[in-house]
């Protein structure tokens, strides 16, 4: 679609759904809650209005501090209705965070729960979500602005793994690619049901749950309660639904907790991963207890729709599997060819969906976007069978004796080292000022941990010398973003790049 095209984000998300009569059907459902296409429909209209009296105007951006639940929705499809800009971020997050993206995003309205009014409170107008449900149903609904395809309608935040937030900056028109991976690849319709753990203001969630499967006209399942393997469970038991999707850290903590042992979990049809790559000692374990594979696949923030992606049926172990549907892919060495076949490469993207750059962050919008393609900062490798493996993030990568060490190549492989719960490697000076692979541990509730240290010891004879962790450091937890990715920076020394 041409970017000058009459469009409006909310409606081409409830329009295809609506336009083959689904307003009956349910569109959300929450523990408490169900609310139907219709329903849905004018409460988002009702919600624009509502953000309209409180002077919200087109191209403003509204930060929402909310948990998974149909405020979230209403709130962020009513924004887009607007012409505004939604900007979920966790409300969870501390103060600084919070606060650092009130001011780079210049928020002219917070729509929080009371846990993150704090961090608001001064630097823009609230509206708590009680007072903003309470309010809807006075609210005359508001047509949708006359938004264009190319025009800005949302900005999605980064998770942050290296410590820097940036916000993607999103047009009416990426949503309509959506619902391609939930159907061509998942094989997902309507009447089907989707959840996942990942919350709403990550952008894998917010692209699968409320963007996808809404236009395919398939039933969002939310639950506001912080994801765990207890709080799954309890999501499971009011209703399977037909697709979860989460991050491979989830996985782990369940297993670890025998959340594998439930049959309840073999009703659910498919399991998905992304956030970062699915070790295959997991998905391993995984497929053993349940019954079901681990569909493990690739997006960005900036693209929002899968990149990569494993099809029921024909996953590939140890992949994030083929292009997805709509992306085109590339492999480009450090000099900008093309990598040798078999040789890792900087994976480049062009997708439908994906982000016209970063808001306020010119110098780094030229160095991701150029000429219709974006520069993710994975280093991917494609096998023999077609599948295409991560080796690893250009920007985790250290030089050890002159050559490079990726950290996901070696972490999974140590993650099928029993009583090995997580870990992390990270290049840290030796005495000498030279980097070095260390390795940050945490063990299973049960396990010994000289036998674990000899495990990993073990297992890193198979590597390369230059490889191998030269030390292994136990600690209580790895440090990791809301969407499971690492924070290795929280664990150099202040003041050490990587």
């Amino acid at each position: 679609m041409k970017n000058d095209a009459p469009l409006n984000a909310a409606q081409a998300i409830l329009g295809p759904a609506l336009a083959a009569g689904a307003a009956g059907r349910p569109a959300l459902i929450a523990p408490n809650e169900t609310m139907s296409f219709g329903a849905l429909e004018e409460g988002s209209a009702r919600a624009a209005s509502l953000l309209a009296g409180e002077g919200l105007r087109r191209g403003d951006r509204v930060l929402l501090l909310l948990d998974d639940s149909p405020a979230f929705a209403l709130a962020y499809l009513g924004a887009l209705r607007l012409g505004a800009l939604p900007v979920a971020f966790n409300p969870g997050a501390v103060g600084a965070e919070i606060g650092f993206v009130l001011r780079d995003c210049a928020a002219a309205l917070a729509i929080v729960e009371p846990r993150a009014r704090p961090a608001v409170e001064g630097s823009a107008p609230i509206l708590e979500v009680s007072d903003f449900r309470a309010r809807l149903d006075r609210a005359a609904p508001l047509p949708a602005a006359e938004t264009r395809s190319g025009e800005a309608a949302f900005l999605i935040y980064t998770s942050g793994s290296t410590g820097t937030l940036k916000a993607a900056i999103h047009r009416h028109g990426s949503v309509l690619p959506t619902d391609r991976y939930l159907r061509e690849t998942l094989g997902l319709g309507p009447g089907d049901q989707v959840h996942a753990t990942s919350r709403l203001f990550f952008a894998y969630a917010l692209g699968a749950v409320l963007f996808g499967a809404l236009r395919l006209g398939a039933t969002a399942v939310l639950d506001p309660a912080w994801p765990s393997p207890s709080n799954l469970l309890a999501v499971l038991r009011r209703g399977p639904p037909d697709a979860v999707f989460s991050v491979p850290s989830f996985y782990r903590k369940a297993l670890a907790e025998g959340l594998g042992e439930d049959a309840i979990l073999g009703a659910v049809r498919l399991y998905v991963s992304a956030g970062e790559a699915l070790p295959g000692s997991v998905a391993t374990a995984w497929r053993r207890r349940v019954g079901r594979d681990i569909l493990d696949g690739m997006g960005t923030s900036e693209t929002i729709c899968m990149l990569l992606a494993n099809a029921p049926g024909s996953a590939l172990p140890d992949s994030s599997g083929r292009p997805a549907p709509g992306a085109d892919l590339r492999l480009l060495d450090a000099s900008g060819s093309p990598a040798v076949d078999g040789e890792a490469g900087h994976l480049w993207a062009r997708i439908d969906s994906l982000a016209t750059g970063y808001w306020n962050r010119p110098e780094e919008t030229a160095r991701a976007f150029r000429d219709g393609w974006f520069r993710t900062g994975d280093l991917y490798r494609v096998g023999a069978d077609g599948g295409w493996r991560h080796v690893g993030r250009s920007d985790d990568m250290f030089k050890v004796s002159g050559q490079w060490v990726s950290p996901g190549e070696i972490e999974q492989m140590m993650a099928s080292c029993a009583g090995l719960a997580d870990c992390a490697l990270v290049g840290l000076p030796d005495g000498d000022g030279m980097p070095v692979p260390v390795l940050f541990a945490v063990l299973t509730a049960d396990a010994d941990r000289s036998v674990v240290e000899s495990a990993v010891l073990a297992a890193a004879r198979a590597l390369p010398g230059f490889k191998r962790p030269r030390e292994i450091r136990f600690v209580a937890e790895i440090p990791r973003t809301a969407t499971g990715k690492v924070r290795r920076f929280l664990l150099r020394p202040p003041g050490h790049a990587a």
